[in-house]
């Protein structure tokens, strides 16, 4: 398998699998115990990896929210509980959700999925992706559903992590980013409304595509240190890992 088949292949799969435990009913009921609903979790947990940094160094970071959105949401759950704490919740949603989704995935798919993405991660560097530097750093279950969905998280920050460097070089707004993304999908999610909403010329839409394509040209180069058959592990849990959830 070609690293850019491999990127292409598997950057819906792993963005879908990647998010689906933020607003799960594991996150609700984790939530509830840490004295959280389920968006200061989210907040403060994607956002707590990132360690004890401020509210608007947090919103920065997350790049493509409307400003100032993210801030308020995790001065929200700090003002409620620990960052520790928050994390602590956080992450036992995420294995909880893995747990009861992935039942169907063999281990050898889910096991080997595993054993691919962390030689990848042991060739990319730190200091560089905030996010995937936070979940990177989380430590790693040793459950074979845990473990894959906590890899397949890492792997979807990867991405996003390329893609605001993308974003960035090709001086495209994060609103218009985020407005030309799957059909403005994660528009409203992001705090935007009909108001800030950018005209969607051929131009800006061009842009939008041609972005997409250098993210994906570029987490091509970073899977071209993988074997074939580790490159065909990846795409096989991440598509095994997506049906099971989603059913497709």
């Amino acid at each position: 398998m070609e690293p850019l088949e491999l990127s292409t292949l598997t950057a819906e799969p792993l963005q879908t699998v990647g998010m689906m435990f933020y607003f799960s009913p594991q996150a609700t009921a984790e939530g509830e115990k840490a004295g959280l609903d389920v968006v200061g979790l989210y907040a403060g947990g994607r956002g707590g990896v990132l360690g004890n940094i401020t509210p608007t160094e947090v919103d920065e970071i997350f790049y493509f929210f409307n400003p100032g959105m993210i801030a308020g949401a995790i001065e929200g759950a700090r003002s409620k509980a620990s960052i520790e704490d928050t994390v602590a919740a956080h992450v036992a949603a995420a294995k909880a959700y893995a747990r009861d989704s992935l039942g169907d995935v063999d281990d050898a798919t889910l096991n080997a999925f595993s054993d691919a993405v962390e030689a990848l991660v042991a060739t990319l560097p730190s200091g560089q992706w905030p996010i995937y530097d936070g979940y990177r750093a989380l430590p790693v279950p040793s459950n074979p559903a845990e473990r894959a969905y906590h890899w397949a998280i890492v792997v979807r920050e990867l991405r996003g992590g390329v893609h605001t460097d993308v974003v960035k070089a090709h001086n495209l707004s994060p609103l218009a980013a985020c407005q030309l993304d799957r059909g403005g999908a994660f528009y409203g999610l992001h705090g935007y409304s009909d108001d800030d909403k950018v005209e969607e010329t051929p131009e800006i839409k061009a842009l939008r595509g041609a972005v997409e394509d250098d993210t994906s040209r570029k987490m091509a180069e970073l899977f071209e240190t993988l074997g074939d058959d580790q490159r065909i592990a990846l795409a096989n849990g991440a598509i095994a890992m997506n049906s099971a959830i989603t059913g497709a």
